[in-house]
């Protein structure tokens, strides 16, 4: 994968995968700490201890149609992350969901962009309607925070039987993380 927002996307597809019908997805851009963190949490079927465990070997997969019988998500993810010196923590009890927390190094030579975040999320969301995306970017540096909230839950509530799918509904969600985007400055990470 060439940027991080196409491994975020990845897990996002491993949540709809597992049934989340809740995904919570933060973004923390943290210059005084010099990271980059990524939480993604759902509310799937979750794992239990050996799949959990599992899930971290790129020849395992839960997908029992594929051709080629690998994963490499997740543990590309991993690696991605721990060749900046940062780090990587998956937790999953079944029944209950699923949290995996990943950090970058912010000016690691080797950490790859975050790429594209605004096309990630629109994809997930007007891909995956039956789910509420809640969304949530932070950027901190020197003292101060900026924030972006975003939930689909509330929009959904909002529009009644409009779906997210109709045109003027996905313009207002990409001008919504545009704006959110850029005021959190997480266009040029």
């Amino acid at each position: 994968m060439q940027d991080i927002s196409l491994h975020l996307l990845d897990i996002i597809e491993n949540s709809i995968r597992a049934r989340a019908k809740n995904i919570k997805v933060r973004v923390i851009h943290n210059v005084a700490k010099n990271s980059l963190r990524l939480i993604v949490e759902d509310d799937g079927t979750g794992m239990d201890t050996d799949t959990l465990a599992m899930a971290q070997n790129p020849f395992y997969t839960s997908k029992s149609e594929r051709e080629k019988k690998v994963g490499l998500g997740i543990p590309l993810f991993k690696q991605n992350a721990e060749l900046t010196d940062g780090c990587f923590n998956m937790t999953s009890q079944p029944g209950f969901g699923t949290v995996l927390t990943v950090e970058f190094t912010l000016d690691h030579i080797d950490r790859m962009p975050l790429g594209n975040l605004r096309a990630t999320l629109l994809g997930a969301i007007i891909g995956h309607p039956e789910a509420d995306f809640n969304i949530i970017l932070i950027y901190r540096e020197k003292g101060k925070e900026q924030s972006f909230h975003f939930e689909t839950a509330a929009i959904k509530e909002e529009l009644g039987d409009i779906p997210l799918t109709y045109p003027d509904v996905i313009e207002y969600i990409d001008q919504s993380l545009k704006e959110g985007i850029q005021n959190t400055n997480m266009e040029d990470v």
